[in-house]
């Protein structure tokens, strides 16, 4: 019979082990799957070479811009294949549709107020869904994840590489989403923590090596807070962190404005002023909201419309909109535009802008 203390070993060391092979499980299959993910990426670029608009010399005199154009790309969910017969005709999606519409709203930047382009910088965000994932048993439209980067990293790379050639200046400040979480992670749900651990981190980063002649902002946070114009933006994507209830149904402008406030009065804010502009997506409707707080919630929409899943619950509204605004040292948000993209799906042109990703390797 073992004494109290071999017994404590044994049973110890037994709980040591089962505790160390669950660890091996979780973190091993994340650090596999993520090995094979780059892999397969690394393979699939060789055999799909990205195409890049040529960087221009700028001739005109660089100074300090007057106004920032602020432009949100959110929830594309590149990768979905939404067939238009299960959809009634309503909506359609694939990478062709999506590369279009993504072309028309970068076109869109391009021609805001190009009388004050010598005058005008131009700040991205990039804000989480870009791919589709692999969150939801629902999802079985949705392309491998390979597929899904590839053709993500095709059409930003010509998205981005696009624009850059029309501002003196350029920032591209970049957060993930809910869609394109890692799914070797032990917990499906919405992360908590490590939420920068995710695909579109990695695509993030891709991009980022792809343009080395662009500024990327890119953070292990939930959520970024810059200046832009002497105001303070407060970007992040929405499912997590700011809530802004569903706009499609209601929003309770309460409880975002005591959210702002509450981070308005951290230390960390302390001396460096407020948040004037918070900047979200996820909810896929687009709206622009004044708080009580003087803080205007930009809350952006979607670019793949309305999905199978979206209709399986009663959601029938397809209005796939993009926000570009513009920022002055006097109004941190000034004139908007609300890009409805579905006019681009059929237009040819915008194919010299981004060449269609086919979706195959």
């Amino acid at each position: 019979m073992l004494s109290k203390d071999q017994a404590e070993i044994k049973y110890g060391n037994k709980l040591l082990k089962a505790r160390s092979d669950k660890l091996d499980k979780q973190y091993g299959e994340a650090l596999f799957v993520g090995n094979q993910l780059y892999n397969a990426v690394r393979d699939a670029i060789k055999e799909t070479p990205l195409r890049i608009h040529a960087p221009v010399k700028m001739a005109r005199k660089v100074r300090r811009s007057k106004r920032t154009l602020i432009a949100s790309l959110s929830d594309t969910h590149y990768g979905s294949n939404i067939c238009k017969e299960e959809m009634h005709q309503m909506n359609e999606y694939n990478w062709q549709i999506a590369s279009r519409r993504t072309a028309f709203f970068v076109e869109q930047i391009v021609h805001f107020k190009e009388h004050h382009r010598d005058d005008t910088d131009l700040v991205l965000q990039i804000n989480g869904d870009i791919i589709a994932g692999l969150i939801h048993n629902t999802e079985w439209f949705a392309d491998l994840l390979t597929i899904q980067h590839v053709g993500s990293l095709s059409i930003l790379t010509q998205a981005i590489s696009y624009l850059a050639r029309h501002f003196n200046k350029m920032q591209v400040v970049c957060l993930p989403g809910n869609h394109g979480r890692s799914v070797g992670k032990a917990d499906k749900g919405r992360a908590t923590t490590h939420k920068w651990d995710s695909y579109e981190t990695m695509l993030y980063y891709s991009l980022k090596l792809c343009l080395p002649h662009i500024d990327f902002k890119i953070t292990e946070s939930p959520f970024l807070i810059y200046p832009v114009q002497g105001h303070l933006v407060c970007q992040s994507h929405g499912d997590t962190v700011f809530k802004p209830g569903n706009p499609g149904k209601s929003i309770n402008m309460k409880s975002l404005d005591e959210q702002v406030k509450s981070l308005n009065s951290e230390k960390t804010l302390v001396g460096k002023g407020k948040v004037d502009i918070l900047s979200l997506g996820h909810v896929h409707v687009a709206t622009v909201q004044g708080l009580q707080s003087g803080c205007t919630a930009v809350i952006n929409g979607c670019l793949s419309g309305t999905d199978p899943f979206a209709q399986s619950i009663g959601i029938f509204a397809n209005n796939p909109t993009q926000i570009v605004l513009e920022c002055t040292e006097k109004y941190p948000v000034g004139d908007i535009r609300m890009v409805k993209v579905k006019e681009a799906d059929t237009d040819k042109r915008l194919d010299a802008i981004i060449t269609p990703f086919m979706g195959r390797l």
